[in-house]
């Protein structure tokens, strides 16, 4: 293993903080990947639905769902470091 690794493996072990870190990135990372696959699915849902009213509905959740994802996006890039 390279020195930069193994400064990066220690400081991990050290920082308790950056675990915490390490550890919300990684859910929010699965919650993403959830919502992502519910958004392909109201996607399909909202373009074979015939009733206008339940279109509607599916396409507000939709918007809904998407700029949530937005913001968890948005929140993930901050903590990995890249914006």
């Amino acid at each position: 293993m390279k020195l930069g690794k193994l400064t990066d493996k220690l400081g991990e072990f050290l920082s308790a903080d950056r675990r915490r870190q390490r550890e919300k990135r990684d859910k929010l990372k699965e919650l993403l990947k959830l919502m992502k696959r519910q958004q392909k699915e109201l996607e399909h849902d909202a373009r074979q639905e015939h009733d206008p009213e339940k279109r509607a509905s599916l396409e507000l959740k939709l918007q809904i769902l998407v700029e949530q994802r937005k913001k968890g996006v948005r929140l993930y890039r901050e903590l990995r470091g890249k914006t």
